[in-house]
């Protein structure tokens, strides 16, 4: 008897319409589209507490060719929310030999002095970037005096 009823509700009842579960589908999908661009984008990469990241500003830039010993003058503001530890630095994407490896404190500026491996030519411009211990990053354009 109650095996019959049962039966009975399962064969009346009616499952999920076809457009309803397709839209459901549709918004699951989306959803996990925009966490694995959120993620990939570094919104919620950051969210274990690691802190701000610095963020470096150019003041002024030189660069002298000054024979065989050329150098890059740069005065950087760290205009972030932490001091800035400066890693290594690039000229026309080439490692330089030496960077004053400083720390930056918050809202302070500091001069820092690139040496690049390569010689410097008078009147050409090149693309200089520094890059700190945290992965904050500047890139900017110099002409050689």
């Amino acid at each position: 008897m109650i095996t019959a009823l049962w039966k009975g509700f399962l064969l009346k009842r009616k499952g999920v319409s076809t457009y309803i579960s397709v839209l459901l589908l549709i918004v699951v999908v989306i959803a996990g589209g925009i966490l694995i661009y959120g993620y990939t984008m570094g919104w919620f990469g950051r969210l274990g507490g690691e802190g701000e990241m610095g963020t470096l500003s150019v003041d002024t830039v030189s660069a002298s060719v000054n024979g065989t010993d050329p150098f890059v003058t740069v005065y950087l503001r760290n205009v972030g929310g932490s001091d800035v530890t400066l890693d290594v630095a690039y000229v026309d994407d080439v490692q330089a030999t030496s960077i004053n490896q400083t720390t930056i404190l918050q809202g302070n500026v500091d001069k820092i002095v690139i040496k690049p491996s390569q010689t410097l030519t008078a009147g050409n411009t090149y693309e200089i970037k520094i890059v700190a211990a945290d992965n904050t990053q500047v890139a900017f354009s110099v002409k050689a005096e």
